[in-house]
């Protein structure tokens, strides 16, 4: 595995929550890494605010889409942006945990160990799996949540993701997922290391809320989530 990790983030007309989350990737990231962030044709300030990200250094690729492209076809770009095994997949409106080792050392153990891992999430409080089983800090599963995702370049390059107009209505994750059981590859999530969604927006809507709490409310110390909060 590469001594640095890439992380690639995609984002579209959400500065508010993208913000957070690439603070919380700068403060809680402490193993080696390179943040790659694609702007999917943002129309507000996103990608100003990106461009200063890149003059300081805290980002190390910026790729501005002049025309939509849409968040698969980004995922792709990704792939090849990267050159670290595994890549890591990230949206930009979810919050990574501070813990010790930071939550990239723990899924980069992980993956080094299990090399049938094609796909390896963060928890995600609420997220809906098909469980196969767990074992130690890995729960097997058929599908995991949309977050913080540990994926095999290989896996990445050699099974490119659908765009919308050819698979609608399934989003890249299930695509993902798809992809790696097909070639044989297992996946899951590490069960004792959550993040977090913030807010409630779509691209749907243009990035625009549609309801919901602006972020919810994290105990960082148990890294559990609100009791009540996640059904």
């Amino acid at each position: 595995m590469s001594k640095v990790t890439d992380i690639v983030v995609t984002t579209r007309n959400r500065p508010h929550y993208l913000r957070k989350t690439l603070a919380h990737i700068f403060e809680r990231t402490r193993s080696p890494h390179l943040v790659h962030v694609i702007d999917d044709a943002s129309t507000d300030d996103t990608n100003e605010y990106l461009r200063g990200l890149l003059k300081e250094n805290k980002i190390a690729n910026l790729l501005t889409r002049g025309v939509r492209a849409g968040q698969m076809a980004n995922l792709n770009v990704g792939a090849w942006l990267a050159c670290s095994d595994p890549v890591v997949l990230v949206d930009d409106d979810i919050l990574c945990p501070d813990v010790e080792p930071d939550w990239l050392s723990r899924g980069l153990e992980v993956m080094k160990h299990d090399k049938g891992l094609g796909i390896l999430a963060l928890n995600h409080p609420g997220a809906v799996r098909r469980t196969i089983e767990t074992n130690g800090r890995i729960t097997y599963c058929r599908y995991v949540g949309g977050t913080f995702m540990f994926v095999r370049r290989a896996l990445l390059l050699s099974h490119p993701l659908p765009h919308y107009h050819d698979n609608f209505g399934v989003t890249p994750t299930v695509q993902r997922c798809n992809k790696a059981r097909s070639a044989g590859l297992k996946i899951g999530y590490l069960t004792d290391t959550y993040c977090y969604h913030i807010g409630l927006t779509s691209a749907i809507t243009g990035g625009k809320p549609y309801g919901g709490r602006d972020i919810v409310p994290v105990d960082w110390k148990t890294l559990e989530p609100p009791e009540g909060w996640c059904k």
